[in-house]
């Protein structure tokens, strides 16, 4: 098992939550693509560790607020320390079903230690991964 440190999270449930990587700055951690799932597809709670490598590796629990098995797609974005997008299109999009009031764990790794902050984009399935 690797080591880690943590860095702050604060969070409400049902209501967004904010990542902080210093002390000043802080950031949406969901962002519903063309917001057909806001409201269904929730995060629950999120948090980033630093891995001994120095890259940031998030972890995020999604829980899902309908009674019906939900279809999506999502992946993370990352952000430097001024909040610019390092690598917004690189990522592909990664499928996902999640039934009616269940939850799952998602995870993704920073790609470089510039990487401060994330967000995960949620959408509708496109039958694409890009």
């Amino acid at each position: 098992r690797i080591p880690m440190k943590r860095l702050s999270l604060i969070g409400l449930r049902g209501g967004p939550l904010l990542l902080t990587a210093c002390a000043s700055s802080t950031s949406k951690v969901v962002n519903y693509r063309g917001g057909d799932l806001k409201g269904v597809i929730e995060v629950q709670r999120s948090v980033v560790e630093l891995t001994e490598g120095g890259l940031p590796q998030a972890k995020a629990i999604l829980h899902n607020d309908a009674g019906v098995t939900q279809q999506f797609e999502y992946k993370f974005v990352w952000f430097d320390a001024n909040d610019m997008p390092i690598d917004d299109n690189d990522r592909p999009w990664k499928p996902a079903s999640l039934s009616g009031g269940d939850e799952m764990s998602i995870g993704g790794t920073g790609p470089s230690d510039k990487a401060k902050k994330f967000q995960i984009q949620i959408r509708k399935p496109q039958g694409v991964t890009q």
